[in-house]
C-alpha cells in the first residue's frame, strides 16, 4: 500500500487555516495566541473542520512572521507555550479535528543557535549548516538577487565572507548537502509528529537544492543582478532530498503533507504527489501567480487576462487528474487579497 491510500484519511477533511497572532487574544494583550485557539475549537467544529493549519507558532524575532524560526521547539511567547499546543492536540482530538503545523526547513532565522554558532567560530561544524562563501572581488560571491529583492548575500561582519538567504536576510539558508544537518531536521520533525500532530505545510521546500557552481547569470534588472529562482528552485538533485525527507519521516506516520511547492513545472506532478511522491499535496502556483514577472515577485506586475487564468487553471486540473491529490488557490498569506487582482 502507498503513501496515498495510506494516509487516504486527509482526502475527507475540511482544512482551516489559522494565523494565530490575528485569530483570537484569551488574555486581551493585543495578541492572538494558542490559548484563544483552543477557546475557539467548539466554534471550528460547528463549521464542520476536521483539521485545522496552525501557522509558525515557534520562537521567532518575527522578521518574516514567524516563518524565521529561532529555536524548533519552542513556542513564542507572545503566542503561549508548549502546554498549550499539548493541550491544543488534545482538545481538538477529543472533537474530532486534527493540527497540522508549518514546517520551515529551507533556513532558519539568523538568531538561531545554529547560525549564532556558526557565526562565533568559522571552525565549528555549525558552518556547514549553512552556506557561507568568501567574497569575489571584494563584493558578493556572485549576483543573485533574493526573493525579496537585494543580493542573496549578506556580509559577515569581521569576514571577507557572505551567507546566502534566499528570502530576508535574516533568513539564512540551511545547508541540506550536510548530511549532518539533514539528520538534525529528521529528528525534528519526527519529534512533531510523536507528539500528536497530524502533519505538515511545508514551507518553500522547492528552495532546499542549491546549483553547487553559484555562477553569476546574467542580469535581468537594472540592479544588475538576477533572480536566484534559476540557480535554487526545483534544481537537479532536489529529488534525492524530498526523497530521504518522505523516507526518514512521514512515511514513518499516519500523516498529512501539503508541499508549497512553486516552479514545478506540470509534468514533474507525479514525482511530488503521486502514488510514490514526495508529498500527498503541493499547492500549485500556476494559476495564483498568472499577474506576475517570476512567481511571487508582487513587485514584478504583468498584464494578464481571463484566457489565460483559465488555461493555467484548467492545466493545472489536468495535471493533477494525472499525477495525484492536488490543491488550487487563488490568493494566500504571503500574496495580495485576489480582489486587488481580479
Amino acid at each position: 500500500m502507498n503513501q496515498s491510500q495510506q494516509s487516504a484519511w486527509w482526502k475527507e477533511s475540511v482544512i482551516y487555516q489559522v494565523y494565530p497572532k490575528s485569530f483570537y487574544d484569551s488574555n486581551n494583550d493585543g495578541v492572538g495566541d494558542i490559548p484563544g485557539i483552543i477557546a475557539k475549537l467548539p466554534y471550528l467544529k460547528t463549521l464542520g473542520i476536521t483539521l485545522i493549519w496552525v501557522s509558525p507558532f515557534y520562537r521567532s524575532p518575527g522578521a518574516d512572521n514567524g516563518y524565521d524560526i529561532a529555536d524548533y521547539y519552542a513556542v513564542n511567547p507572545d503566542l503561549g507555550q508548549m502546554q498549550d499546543v499539548d493541550n491544543l492536540i488534545k482538545q481538538a482530538g477529543e472533537l474530532g479535528i486534527e493540527v497540522m503545523v508549518d514546517l520551515v526547513v529551507n533556513h532558519t532565522s539568523d538568531e538561531h543557535p545554529w547560525f549564532q554558532a556558526a557565526l562565533a567560530d568559522p571552525q565549528s561544524k555549525y558552518r556547514d549548516y549553512y552556506i557561507f562563501k568568501p567574497a569575489a572581488a571584494g563584493g558578493a560571491p556572485n549576483n543573485w538577487r533574493s526573493i525579496f529583492g537585494g543580493s542573496a548575500w549578506e556580509k559577515v561582519a569581521g569576514e571577507e565572507c557572505y551567507y546566502l538567504h534566499v528570502f530576508h536576510k535574516k533568513q539564512p539558508d540551511l545547508n541540506w548537502e550536510n548530511p549532518q544537518l539533514r539528520e538534525e531536521i529528521y529528528a525534528m520533525i519526527n519529534w512533531w509528529l510523536d507528539k500528536g500532530i497530524a502533519g505538515f505545510r511545508i514551507d518553500a521546500i522547492t528552495f532546499i537544492k542549491k546549483d553547487q557552481d553559484y555562477a553569476s547569470l546574467p542580469a535581468d534588472g537594472i540592479d544588475g543582478l538576477a533572480s536566484i529562482k534559476a540557480k535554487s528552485r526545483n534544481r537537479p538533485g532536489i529529488e534525492r532530498f524530498l526523497h530521504e525527507l518522505k523516507e526518514r519521516t512521514f512515511r514513518r506516520h499516519r500523516c498529512v503533507t501539503v508541499g508549497e511547492a512553486p516552479g514545478v513545472p506540470l509534468e514533474e506532478y507525479d514525482s511530488y504527489i503521486g502514488p510514490d511522491g514526495y508529498f500527498n499535496m503541493i499547492f500549485d502556483f500556476h494559476a495564483a501567480d498568472i499577474d506576475v514577472e517570476n512567481g511571487s515577485e508582487w513587485f514584478k506586475q504583468r498584464d494578464w487576462n481571463v484566457r489565460e487564468f483559465r488555461e493555467a487553471l484548467f492545466a493545472s486540473q489536468r495535471a493533477f487528474c494525472q499525477a495525484g491529490w492536488g490543491t488550487t488557490f487563488i490568493e494566500n498569506h504571503d500574496q495580495p487579497r485576489a480582489l486587488s487582482k481580479l
